[in-house]
């Protein structure tokens, strides 16, 4: 049998004393370096600058930041860091609301941690999406040139915002079609 209490150093000593294993650190710092350099060489697509003037690009910039950020997670680790690269796309009025921000509401939420997209939600999103999406598949139609699958992706997005059932859907999708491939229906 070992000594009592356990000699110093050792695991036995810190379970003891402790009530647990010594911490572990997870990742040791090269693991860190080596996740940093990986992350280094994608070659992730950057956010187009926002506006603010097409409400219905707000979504689609909040979704390349957001693309970016799972990509890169350990670049992207603090909420400042993600609030300060996507700031620094914006650009006209989205970058004027920023910076008011700044300089009158500088203990704001949302200039230090993701309160930013709510923020920027409020005051640049499509504030109707259904309707908007709805109005959109009431006058979509499939060109002449392109393929049904380029067709049916762009229906579909309209679609899955509009939250209609199979038969309203089944109806657009057929006013949709040009008449050669209604003829083969």
């Amino acid at each position: 049998m070992g000594a009592f209490p356990p000699p110093r150093g050792g695991n036995h000593y810190y379970y003891y004393y402790n009530a647990g294993p010594p911490p572990c650190n997870p990742r040791p710092p090269d693991d860190d370096r080596d996740a940093l350099a990986q992350e280094g060489k994608l070659d992730i697509q950057r956010p187009k600058s926002f506006t603010g003037r097409d409400p219905r690009k707000w979504r689609m910039f909040l979704t390349q930041c957001l693309n970016l950020f799972q990509a890169k997670p350990m670049t992207f680790q603090l909420d400042n860091a993600r609030v300060a690269f996507a700031a620094s796309y914006l650009q006209g009025i989205a970058f004027d609301h920023y910076t008011a921000l700044l300089r009158f509401e500088p203990q704001s939420p949302a200039l230090s941690n993701w309160h930013f997209v709510n923020e920027f939600s409020t005051k640049f999103r499509v504030f109707d999406t259904v309707a908007e999406a709805e109005d959109n598949l009431f006058n979509l139609r499939m060109r002449s040139e392109e393929r049904f699958m380029t067709f049916i992706v762009r229906f579909e997005k309209e679609a899955y915002e509009t939250g209609w059932n199979y038969n309203a859907l089944r109806y657009a999708l057929r006013r949709a079609l040009p008449q050669r491939i209604k003829d083969v229906l």
